[in-house]
């Protein structure tokens, strides 16, 4: 056999071994921290992802959340996903993968609103499909509107929600997009979960739900 010939056969064996290797690394930090935190860990749930209406769940088909996080983190529940679906492609489907963190269960039911980074619009768009067809809403803000978009299905609650504390809290972050819908508050990336991306995530939200205004959350229950 041609010295080339076992030099790729090397190559090609050692790349599966590493991509083994590193899945199973995964995996077992996934379960360390679903034993430390004490939550609940499902897998292949087909029916969550159609429980939302934004990205990553907007584009193709075979849609599956092949794990599930379910527990409270800082006194509020919360969902993790790690999610796949798939696309047509040149030889058959290509397969795509995103993570969700999610805050599920609002103090109310809110119309949808989208925070999404200008920085990485483009590559959200593209790896996660379209967003959520709404009005774009300019907070007035000049530091915060040349970083973000904003889009919201009720342009007053855009205003009440995006507020002098929630600008402020924003303002001392990297850039971080986010999406309420319904009693769901979520930010979401490419690629497979990864464990260290967990508690930075679900910190920021759960940041942003107890900096919106009382009022935002009175209004939405008529009260």
């Amino acid at each position: 056999m041609p010295v080339v010939a076992v030099l790729f056969i090397v190559i090609v064996l050692v790349g599966i071994i590493s991509t083994v290797v590193a899945n199973q690394a995964r995996n077992d930090a996934i379960a360390a921290l679903v034993a430390a935190k004490q939550w609940e860990l499902t897998k292949k749930d087909r029916q969550l992802p159609d429980t939302f209406g934004g990205p990553p769940f907007t584009v193709g088909h075979g849609r599956v959340a092949n794990r599930v996080l379910r527990g409270t983190h800082n006194g509020h529940s919360v969902l993790v996903l790690d999610y796949e679906y798939r696309t047509p492609g040149n030889d058959g489907d290509d397969v795509h993968h995103a993570w969700v963190a999610c805050v599920d269960g609002l103090p109310a039911t809110l119309p949808a609103v989208e925070v999404v980074a200008r920085s990485a619009r483009r590559e959200l768009t593209k790896r996660s499909g379209g967003q959520l067809a709404m009005p774009e809403f300019v907070v007035g803000d000049p530091a915060f509107d040349r970083r973000y978009h904003v889009y919201a299905a009720n342009l007053q609650l855009a205003a009440d929600m995006l507020g002098p504390q929630v600008l402020r809290l924003i303002a001392s972050w990297p850039d971080f997009s986010w999406r309420v819908e319904g009693n769901r508050l979520l930010t979401w990336g490419s690629g497979t979960l990864k464990p260290h991306w967990v508690d930075t995530s679900l910190n920021m939200l759960v940041s942003l739900v107890e900096a919106v205004p009382e009022r935002v959350w009175q209004t939405a229950r008529g009260s």
